[in-house]
């Protein structure tokens, strides 16, 4: 976003002492949030330009992802249309399993309606959504099992302090879709709920796929799906998860 300059306007006549009172110019407010956000699906191939660790740089840091806020608990909703039974459970425990790998606290926030072609966010505390659909088209995507069963990804905004100053940025918000016509068991390693949702979440949290087999973030769900993160995936996660200096206050700028 392009901010306007503050132009000054010089007098100057020759042979004539000009002499004004003049007052301070208004200081410029500073420039709006910009918002990015990016889904991917659980069934989708490695990105053209070859394979990166994370879903969303800094905007001003290009080789640095964004990172969320974590030096307390992020937040997670579930919105509870067409949730399958036993869900939340599993979700909740999948959250916890992350929470324990990473040392990052998750708090389940209760229900939402949040959707997931929603843009709409808690501008207090970072917020991870899930939804859910039965249709196989929804919000540009198309679902189907064997085929695409999830999708999830993280948005993220930023904004100049004041003019020509420091830039503050963060993830804003994640959000998952999962598809309810995936019969997996609801938890355990494998073709499971518990691994999609672990992958899913990944994405959420920045991560992008990974090309080992036996990674949560690899991009196909099988057999050989863990459902939790390996140790290179837990260094990659930390490195998303600020737990210091959090400018909570900046972020409900954002």
């Amino acid at each position: 976003m392009m901010v306007p300059l503050l132009r000054r306007a010089l007098l100057a006549s020759l042979g004539v002492a000009l002499a004004a009172a003049t007052a301070a110019p208004a200081a410029l407010p500073p420039a709006l949030p910009e918002h990015v956000s990016i889904e991917r699906a659980v069934a989708s191939t490695t990105s053209a330009t070859g394979p990166h660790a994370y879903e969303l740089y800094r905007h001003g840091a290009p080789t640095k992802p964004v990172q969320w806020l974590a030096c307390r608990a992020i937040d997670y909703r579930i919105n509870p249309a067409g949730e399958p039974a036993g869900m939340t459970g599993v979700i909740r425990s999948v959250m916890t399993s992350i929470g324990t790998q990473t040392g990052v606290s998750f708090r389940y926030a209760g229900t939402t309606t949040h959707a997931f072609g929603s843009t709409s966010f808690d501008h207090t505390d970072p917020t991870i959504y899930f939804a859910f659909t039965g249709k196989q088209d929804v919000a540009g995507q198309h679902f189907a099992w064997p085929g695409q069963i999830g999708v999830g990804g993280p948005a993220a905004a930023w904004y100049s302090t004041s003019v020509g100053g420091p830039t503050f940025e963060a993830m804003t918000y994640g959000r998952v879709l999962l598809y309810t016509g995936f019969k997996g068991r609801l938890t355990g390693p494998g073709s499971t709920w518990q691994s999609l949702i672990t992958h899913e979440v990944g994405h959420a949290l920045n991560l992008d796929h990974r090309t080992v087999h036996t990674d949560a973030m690899y991009p196909s769900l099988s057999e050989e799906s863990p459902g939790r993160f390996s140790p290179a995936e837990v260094t990659a996660l930390k490195a998303v998860l600020q737990r210091t200096s959090c400018n909570y206050a900046a972020f409900k700028r954002l």
